[in-house]
């Protein structure tokens, strides 16, 4: 009888444990199914949209970029207003895009400051350049956050990345209780 009563009770602890690790399994791999979607959708793309810019404006820094008062409305130079328009400006709407239509996959839960301000910036500078169109130069009302945007960006993807492999390689070593 003690003995029935103990295979009993050791196949309803198993069983038990069983459910338990199949719940954080199914957990873990719902964090994982997340953490793909925002790597996919917004980190992912975002990050490399980031490092293409910051080659672009190295660049032009290197090459002599003129400097900001010559970078003024009245003052412009044209090299620096193309590469402006067609190079940096349509990469930076991409992002603002990017952030805009997933914000859901964000890491936060609000709108991380630099991420306000750099879609705040791609908006100005989209008003100046309809300025320009018209004949019109005016500077950008809102400046680009430098350094925070990228880094923020930089950090997120990392973050994220490094969560991603932690949550495979616990996806893929699954825990069962068996019963001897």
């Amino acid at each position: 009888m003690i003995t029935a009563s103990a295979s009993v009770l050791v196949a309803v602890l198993v069983f038990v444990l069983n459910q338990r690790a199949q719940i954080r399994q199914e957990r873990r791999q719902a964090r994982l199914a997340r953490v793909n979607s925002q790597l996919r959708e917004l980190c992912g793309p975002l990050n490399a949209l980031v490092e293409v810019n910051e080659r672009v404006w190295k660049a032009l820094r290197d090459s002599g970029l003129p400097g900001k008062a010559k970078r003024s409305p009245s003052g412009a130079d044209r090299d620096w207003r193309r590469w402006r328009s067609q190079a940096l400006q349509p990469v930076n709407l991409q992002m603002r895009d990017l952030i805009v239509e997933h914000a859901d996959l964000l890491i936060e839960p609000e709108l991380p400051q630099a991420l306000r301000d750099f879609c705040a910036h791609a908006t100005a500078v989209e008003i100046v350049l309809a300025a320009e169109a018209d004949g019109a130069h005016e500077r950008a009302l809102i400046a680009h956050p430098g350094a925070p945007f990228a880094t923020y960006v930089r950090e997120a993807f990392l973050r994220l990345k490094h969560e991603q492999q932690h949550l495979l390689a616990a996806v893929n070593r699954p825990c069962e209780v068996r019963a001897e």
